[in-house]
């Protein structure tokens, strides 16, 4: 069996795959922050560019509708690496951290939060005999966030403004963190099993500002965190014309609470405050000829269940997909791919306000996504 049969299909695997917000704002599942791309052999470049369609709607508990308030949002993912006599080198940037969610319905009517991100990594690896890999290399890690909640503005703001409203902004600025792992492999059988962990960054020049009640306060928090996380790999032919693929991805939200000095005098506590959790994929990639390969498989992600209601911000308890992928060899040098995948959120209750000014849980149920992608890789 050739080395490379499958190894555009494994890279349209990790682009296909995501179980979209399985755990916390993660933007691509198991996929989210994987650097093992620089595992494998020959010069290349590579352009991902991926669509996350959420439709999450509820029924509010005073009897009205809450329509889907999420927005389709898209990330790119680009890396490149080089072989420099024997040890690889590349660097990769793309959006860890997505989403955009502004409701529509009642009370809710234009709260909401929007969260950008960027992470960029310069890594390498190196085998070490016996078929034995290492690999890791520096992160550099930003995001921002914007969170409104117009109905604590009372009845001083009756038609549910923005400017009326609690309105909450955050910019880490940009720190860095690490990225390490090690893998085994047997190219004989396209196996490989690898392991990579990401340590958290913590944003100790991160910005916060506060708008309530026509008054802008701002304050610099020291203990902003993005989270850790491993992911663990495993791949094999299981025949010449078939490979199986198994991704895992263990998260560590806890540390990624939110809290704005205004918003927690105002009686309203944490801003928010996810759990860790984990997601997984599994596949199989076929061999159609010497120019198509095509895939399935399914994915899932869940957080620990802290047993309380959900956030507002993400009224769901993790999501679940099944997903499909092919890619084609235009050439000897470029490749195109693309996937889609048709998410499922889990049924939950979330905490929202109601007219009289306490809270109460809202059911969200039934609610399904999407995610679309598309991407192209040059050899050289």
């Amino acid at each position: 069996m050739k080395k490379n049969i499958f190894a555009a299909i494994i890279s349209i695997a990790s682009l296909s795959a995501g179980a979209v917000f399985g755990v916390g704002p993660d933007s691509s599942g198991s996929s989210t922050q994987d650097y093992s791309f620089i595992l494998d052999s020959g010069n290349s470049i590579s352009i991902s560019r991926f669509t996350n369609s959420p439709k999450v709607s509820g029924t509010h508990p005073e009897g009205y509708a809450i329509e889907n308030g999420y927005k389709a949002f898209s990330g790119t993912d680009i890396s490149a690496k080089w072989d420099y006599d024997g040890t690889m080198i590349g660097i990769s940037t793309g959006s860890p951290y997505l989403t955009d969610l502004t409701y529509k319905s009642g009370i809710l009517t234009n709260a909401g939060a929007k969260v950008t991100s960027s992470e960029t990594a310069i890594v390498a690896s190196r085998g070490v005999g016996n078929g034995l890999k290492v690999f890791g290399g520096i992160r550099l890690n930003q995001y921002k966030g914007t969170i409104n909640k117009p109905y604590l503005g009372g009845a001083g703001n009756p038609t549910f403004s923005v400017a009326g409203g609690y309105q909450f902004h955050l910019d880490t600025g940009t720190s860095t963190g690490f990225a390490v792992g090690a893998a085994y492999e047997v190219p004989q059988i396209m196996l490989r099993a690898s392991i990579q962990y990401n340590s958290e960054i913590k944003h100790s020049s991160a910005k916060i500002t506060e708008t309530f009640g026509g008054a802008t306060t701002s304050s610099s928090p020291d203990d902003i965190i993005a989270p850790s996380s491993m992911i663990i790999k495993l791949r094999s032919a299981l025949s010449p014309r078939m490979l199986a693929f198994a991704n895992w991805r263990s998260s560590q939200y806890k540390k990624f609470k939110i809290e704005g000095p205004v918003h927690t005098a105002a009686g309203q506590g944490e801003i928010y405050n996810p759990e860790s959790g984990t997601d997984y994929t599994l596949g199989i990639a076929l061999k159609i000829n010497d120019q198509l390969n095509v895939l399935v498989g399914t994915t899932k992600g869940q957080s620990t269940d802290s047993g309380g209601l959900a956030n507002a911000l993400a009224p769901f308890k993790g999501s679940s997909s099944n997903f499909i992928g092919a890619s084609f060899k235009l050439n000897e040098t470029v490749e195109l791919n693309g996937g889609y995948s048709l998410v499922s959120f889990g049924d939950d209750n979330a905490g929202v306000p109601l007219s009289t000014g306490v809270g109460g849980a809202a059911s969200f149920t039934d609610n399904k996504g999407s995610r679309v992608s598309i991407g192209t890789k040059i050899s050289f």
